[in-house]
């Protein structure tokens, strides 16, 4: 099975989307893997999955 979370990129100033790429690769290392990117009103939002850790 796996999860699913939607991150978003905080801020709008061009240091805000090195920022938002940081925070991707510190999921990546999590073990989640992107699967959607998409802009809304201006804001970076992303889709990420991992396989869901059994309890």
């Amino acid at each position: 099975m796996k999860e699913y979370k939607i991150i978003r990129q905080t801020g709008t100033a061009i240091k805000s989307q090195q920022d938002f790429e940081d925070l991707i690769n510190s999921y990546a290392k999590m073990g989640w893997k992107l699967v959607n990117l998409v802009t809304h009103r201006g804001i970076l939002k992303a889709a990420i999955e991992r396989k869901k850790k059994e309890e």
